[in-house]
């Protein structure tokens, strides 16, 4: 299994594409995704695959939302291994605390 995290753009903000965060963890668990979690109200969901392919992950994910929720949303699916190599590797000059000089 792989663990992934799934960004959706733009749902809940100021009472806008409203998604309820139970539901939508209900949603991917029938996908069928395990160990799914959400995070607050963020639109955040982190899941657990076998399935490797992000463009069919994240096609799956849209195409649910879409039927579930009449949203048509982006979402963008990133592995939580690529996501830690990239916090890996930030820029220097991605640090805060460095860039009060600028």
């Amino acid at each position: 299994m792989v663990r992934y995290i799934a960004l959706l753009r733009g749902i809940n903000i100021s009472g806008k594409n409203k998604i309820s965060m139970q539901k939508l963890k209900e949603c991917f668990e029938e996908l069928p995704f395990h160990e799914v979690k959400t995070y607050l109200n963020s639109g955040n969901v982190i899941f657990s695959t076998s399935e490797t392919n992000i463009s069919d992950i994240t096609s799956s994910i849209e195409s649910m939302i879409k039927k579930t929720f009449d949203l048509n949303i982006p979402v963008l699916v990133i592995s939580q291994k690529s996501l830690q190599n990239a916090l890996q590797k930030e820029p220097s000059w991605w640090d805060s605390k460095k860039q009060r000089h600028l």
